[in-house]
């Protein structure tokens, strides 16, 4: 990929993670890095799960959250078409996922924004058992995203939005075809769920907000007749 896009797996505590770090000068340029630093160090922190409130007033303990410092912008959010009431996430994880998205986008020479993900493997796991209905996710199959940017946008949510997020769930889905009867149902079943996911990602856009990795077009799309 192009210095300004890049995909790697992080390098978190768990080397087998499926969460991944998307870096793309479409989420901000011109970053810098200690007041991106400075912005991350204003996150709440602590080593132990923490339950947060979606949806709810602004707070230390409620998501999302967005922090600006100097024209760095932090954003937490929650991804997904049915969100939970709250969220268990451990604060010092979520600062050291920022902290890596600061050091791998704005850091590197690259001074550029992007996001990362935390826990997609829930989703991932839903999308994969064939035996499920995809027409109703769950909440449990909700994830965490945290962004640097460059400034507040009113639309971010790269969880639901971004097309690499449709893109990681066509690829999963096919992964899960090995090894499958080449006749079940099951292999059927996800070989459509791998088309449609990639159909979905061609649709959506970065930074877009018309067209969700779910396959529901949001409200102002409908507006347009997309």
């Amino acid at each position: 990929m192009s210095g300004n896009l890049s995909v790697l797996t992080l390098p978190l505590d768990a080397p087998n993670s499926l969460d991944f770090e998307i870096c793309d000068r479409r989420y901000g340029t011109n970053l810098d890095i200690p007041r991106c630093d400075v912005a991350v160090s204003r996150l709440g922190f602590g080593p132990s799960s923490t339950t947060y409130h979606v949806g709810r007033q602004q707070g230390p303990h409620t998501l999302p959250q967005t922090l600006n410092y100097g024209g760095c912008v932090i954003a937490v959010e929650i991804a997904g078409p049915h969100l939970p009431v709250t969220y268990n996430a451990v604060p010092d994880a979520i600062q050291s996922l920022a902290s890596h998205v600061v050091n791998e986008c704005v850091g590197r020479a690259r001074r550029v924004g992007g996001f990362a993900t935390m826990d997609i493997a829930r989703l991932i796991d839903f999308v994969v058992d064939s035996a499920v209905d995809l027409d109703e996710y769950p909440p449990s199959s909700t994830f965490l995203t945290v962004s640097v940017t460059s400034k507040a946008f009113n639309i971010l949510s790269p969880g639901n939005y971004d097309p690499v997020i449709a893109d990681t769930l066509a690829g999963a889905a096919r992964d899960a075809v090995a090894g499958l009867p080449a006749s079940g149902g099951a292999r059927r079943t996800l070989v459509q769920r791998a088309v449609s996911f990639r159909s979905r990602a061609m649709r959506m856009s970065v930074r877009g907000h018309q067209y969700t990795w779910w396959g529901i077009p949001t409200r102002s799309s409908r507006r347009r007749g997309r």
